[in-house]
């Protein structure tokens, strides 16, 4: 079976060349998926059976409130011509990831598949959020003109290797490695935007190409959360961090920074049924493991 993968060159696409070495991991350098010519050129050529989409323009709480309108209109157009091109060109099973941001949260319960659509997201991400709501919609949609199995998923956050490790535009434990890194370097303190009371989930970006490898094994359709059930606040992620760092220092936070949502909290009792004996990495084990790549690497 050929697979084919867009954002080959992001932290889920390099986690993924383990689990599926024989796939073509492809990036922007190989096709700007913006341009439904070189899109379809680009799929049309490769012929795959399988397409796991995984490219995308994003970034952290900063650069989402930021780029707004850019990330809608640059996710919008990417994941409508990837899945368009795919129909067109006969491909025959189709995985695209959306994020748990597009989500509205109740404020009584963990969301579930059935929110996706439900509400508006927070506005700091409603851009992005939007053109994920919207990728979701798309495979339904083909997934019941094609007959074929083509479906999306929805990791909560992921952090590991090859992550945006930059303190401004990364996700939260990316910039939160760099600080307490840096804050050991310099014998400085660690800065935590926000109260560090806003509660989140993350998930080791192994995790999540294991189970998209064996995802392409199984015919699902629609939206499947993948999501270890705990939270966990950010004032005591950060501390963690700093203790997979070696950091011994002050941890300072700054309320005046966004910091997005109180909660956000999902999980799914289909991933359950489907993965019933899957394991979570220990998410100390996880951050001790990127904390040291970044190291090597930074």
């Amino acid at each position: 079976m050929k697979i084919l993968v867009t954002g080959g060159t992001g932290m889920l696409g390099r986690a993924l060349t383990e689990y599926l070495p024989d796939a073509i991991f492809v990036s922007s350098r190989d096709a700007d998926l913006r341009n439904i010519s070189e899109t379809e050129y680009l799929i049309n050529k490769i012929a795959p059976q399988t397409v796991i989409h995984l490219a995308a323009e994003i970034g952290g709480v900063k650069a989402n409130m930021e780029k707004n309108l850019e990330f809608f209109e640059s996710n919008l157009l990417m994941n409508t011509n990837v899945i368009s091109s795919s129909v067109k060109h006969g491909v025959k099973r189709f995985i695209g990831v959306l994020s748990s941001c597009a989500y509205f949260i109740p404020d009584d319960r963990p969301g579930t598949e059935s929110d996706l659509h439900v509400g508006l997201p927070y506005f700091g991400n409603l851009g992005y959020a939007y053109s994920k709501r919207a990728l979701d919609i798309h495979a339904q949609i083909a997934a019941d003109k094609t007959k074929m199995p083509y479906m999306t998923v929805t990791p909560v956050t992921m952090f590991g290797p090859h992550d945006n490790f930059n303190s401004e535009t990364g996700h939260v434990v990316a910039a939160l490695i760099v600080k307490a890194v840096s804050a050991v370097e310099k014998n400085g303190t660690m800065s935590v935007w926000g109260s560090g009371k806003a509660i989140r989930q993350f998930v080791y970006v192994n995790d999540i190409a294991k189970i998209l490898a064996q995802l392409i094994e199984i015919n699902l359709t629609g939206n499947l959360i993948i999501a270890p059930d705990m939270g966990i606040e950010i004032k005591a992620l950060a501390e963690r961090i700093a203790n997979a760092a070696g950091f011994k220092g002050r941890i300072e936070f700054d309320s005046a920074k966004p910091e997005g949502v109180s909660r956000k909290v999902i999980q799914s009792k289909k991933f359950k049924e489907i993965f019933e004996d899957f394991l979570f990495t220990d998410i100390d084990k996880a951050l001790q493991e990127t904390v040291e790549w970044y190291r090597k690497n930074k």
